[in-house]
Formats: structure tokens, C-alpha cells, sequence
């Protein structure tokens, strides 16, 4: 991530502050970053905003954040709500929901809730617990992709995408045109217009337009 100015950038209640370099950004309360930022530690705590690109080499936040452009951390970890352009990590922990106007590429990513991605998703191992809403995004790559869903008292939340592609893959309430993998299981409440397998397909309890081998 390269070498920081040795100093903080502490936001504590309403305030806003230009961007640059710092050694830690914490953010308390309803702060605006005003430019691209880059730091190795950012904390958000409440309603916070970057207004140009954040680079951090750990990002926690808690509560809202927006951030308009890309956002590039080795690892993120989200409570609340993250309204962003783009993610590049290494690590993607979402505990709520992730919106994002362009793509995610990430090595490891976690969801207990949803997300709205209007990009592409690339992924390394992808683990999504559909629990507060329905999820969308445009396409899906990866190595081993597993959505589930398991909302509180027994609701069931929905992902729609073009097209799901990656090694191994098992689905739950997800609709897609296509599905394309070496193995891929389908659970239950899938609606899937054409599957496309290498080695093994499995299908429980959902609809398939049509499958092969290929």
C-alpha cells in the first residue's frame, strides 16, 4: 500500500475534512472525507462518506457509509449498509448489505444478508446467507460459490443473475439464464433457464429449463 504521513485523521460527530494520506482514519458520528484518502487503518462509526477513492489496508465500518468511487483495502469488514463504486479485496465480510454501482473482485467473501451489485462479481470462495432482502447481480465467477437462504422466521430472499459461473457451485432461491460449472447442486426454490455441467449436476427441489454436459 506504500508509506503514510505519520498522522491520524479523527472524526468525532458532524465534521468534514479533506482527503490525503494518513496513518488511521476514524470516523464517530456523521464525518465526510472530502477527496481520496488512503491510510492503513480505516474505522467508520456511524453515517460516514469518502467523496473520491479509499485506500486503506484494513477497513471496518459500522452503521452507513458511501463512498464514491473504488474502495481497495486487503481486507473489509461491513455491519450496516456500504454504498460503493467498486471493491478490490483480498477479504469481504458483509453483515447487511452491499450496494455497488460497478464490480467486486475479491479472493474470500461473506455475506449474512444481500447485496445489489450492478457489476460483476469475481470471486475466489463466496458464501451468501440471503437473510434481510432480495439480491441481485449482473454475473458471478468464481471457484466455489454457495448461496443459501435462511431469513429470520422462516423467509426466504431471492438472487437473480445472468449468469453464475465457477468450479463448484450449490444454489438455493436463486434465479439465472445461465448456470456453468464442473459441479453444481441445486437446492431448493431454483429457477434456472440452462444449466451447463462438466462432471456432476444435482438437482433437489427447483426448475431447469433445460441441462447438459458439456
Amino acid at each position: 500500500m506504500g508509506n503514510y504521513a505519520m498522522k491520524d485523521l479523527k472524526i468525532v460527530g458532524d465534521g468534514s475534512y479533506p482527503g490525503g494520506n494518513y496513518e488511521k482514519v476514524a470516523i464517530i458520528g456523521n464525518g465526510i472525507v472530502s477527496g481520496d484518502v488512503t491510510a492503513g487503518e480505516g474505522k467508520f462509526t456511524g453515517s460516514c462518506a469518502v467523496q473520491g477513492n479509499a485506500s486503506f489496508e484494513i477497513f471496518r465500518m459500522v452503521g452507513q457509509g458511501d463512498i464514491d468511487g473504488d474502495l481497495i483495502s486487503e481486507e473489509v469488514k461491513v455491519a450496516g449498509e456500504l454504498n460503493v463504486k467498486s471493491i478490490r479485496s483480498e477479504l469481504l465480510k458483509i453483515k447487511g448489505f452491499l450496494n455497488s454501482s460497478g464490480n467486486i473482485e475479491v479472493e474470500e467473501m461473506n455475506v449474512k444478508g444481500g447485496f445489489d451489485i450492478k457489476g460483476s462479481l469475481n470471486v475466489g470462495q463466496l458464501s451468501v446467507n440471503l437473510q434481510i432482502a432480495p439480491s441481485t447481480v449482473t454475473e458471478i465467477g468464481g471457484e466455489e460459490i454457495t448461496i443459501k437462504s435462511r431469513g429470520l422466521l422462516n423467509r426466504t430472499y431471492r438472487l437473480e443473475a445472468e449468469l453464475i459461473e465457477g468450479d463448484s457451485i450449490y444454489l438455493e432461491y436463486t434465479t439465472a439464464k445461465v448456470v456453468r460449472g464442473n459441479d453444481i447442486e441445486l437446492g431448493p426454490g431454483c429457477q434456472i433457464g440452462l444449466v451447463e455441467y462438466r462432471e456432476n449436476f444435482e438437482n433437489k427441489d427447483s426448475k431447469v429449463g433445460d441441462a447438459k454436459k458439456i
